[in-house]
């Protein structure tokens, strides 16, 4: 099982946490670290650019500057990018070449290429799909997402999203606009149709261990992810022998040691995970 987590107390993002720092649970029961590490992985990132209307000028402040955005990336890094609308188009897929990704960037700038509308549940399907397809990918596996979360989900709950993202070991990273916000909860479940789902990225970005970051300069957003994301741990464990095809929650937090040399701490994690059918 691969866990990639994001550790942070008062001070700002934990840079010196060891394997002994840390406890990990699967449904409860504790499992021993096989890996621990942070600085040699490499980062594969797949940028999900939301091109309805409403965005052009967040892809514009993107499509400013992602040549040199997307040279902070290190040399092993790849990085892909898909854009959506009511469609999705996987305009370049991972690549170590950084001027293909910047150019396919510069494509996304272009709003007749998709139908009109917002589909982003099932965006983020195709994102978790693209990191399971193909090439092996070695490393932090992070999806950006990049949209005002203002859609409603057809046939495409929550649950199909993170299922998707926990089979890819990926992350989902969220940049939204100033104003996203949460969909508000139904006062009464009765009213709520299972077939409608209203899009919700700070839960998705929250369950699957990565961040939400809310801006009016999407460039300075994304530079700043970058760093967050370099900042993150990648961890390996056996899971544990289970029932097929079954939910099994994760819990990770700091060791009496970990205490002792942190303090308290919020540690970003998928939530858990499924059980191969």
């Amino acid at each position: 099982m691969r866990l990639d987590i994001l550790a942070s107390n008062n001070k700002g993002f934990i840079k010196a946490l060891a394997a002994e720092d840390l406890v990990i649970e699967d449904e409860g029961q504790p499992v021993k670290i096989s890996y621990f590490g942070r600085d040699e992985a490499p980062l594969n990132l797949l940028l999900l650019l939301d091109v309805s209307g409403s965005m052009s000028s967040f892809l514009s402040q993107i499509g400013k500057r992602a040549q040199s955005l997307l040279n902070e990336l290190k040399e092993a890094d790849k990085v892909g990018v898909m854009i959506f609308a009511k469609e999705t188009d996987y305009l370049m897929p991972f690549t170590s070449k950084k001027e293909r990704a910047a150019n396919a960037i510069d494509q996304a700038l272009r709003p007749e290429l998709l139908p009109s509308g917002t589909s982003i549940n099932a965006a983020l399907i195709d994102a978790g799909q693209a990191f399971t397809k193909g090439s092996k990918l070695d490393g932090h596996r992070a999806v950006v997402i990049l949209t005002d979360n203002k859609a409603l989900n057809y046939r495409m709950p929550d649950e199909l999203v993170l299922r998707q993202m926990f089979e890819a070991d990926a992350v989902v990273n969220s940049i939204v606009t100033k104003n996203a916000e949460p969909p508000k909860p139904y006062k009464d479940a009765a009213q709520r149709n299972p077939d409608f789902s209203w899009a919700d990225v700070f839960k998705l970005s929250a369950e699957t261990g990565g961040e939400v970051l809310r801006t009016d300069r999407a460039d300075e957003a994304f530079s700043k992810l970058l760093g967050n994301l370099r900042e993150r741990y990648l961890i390996t464990y056996d899971a544990p022998a289970s029932e097929p095809n079954r939910f099994r929650r994760i819990q990770v937090s700091l060791s009496k040691q970990g205490k002792k040399k942190h303090g308290n701490a919020v540690i970003r994690v998928r939530s858990g995970y499924y059980t191969k059918a």
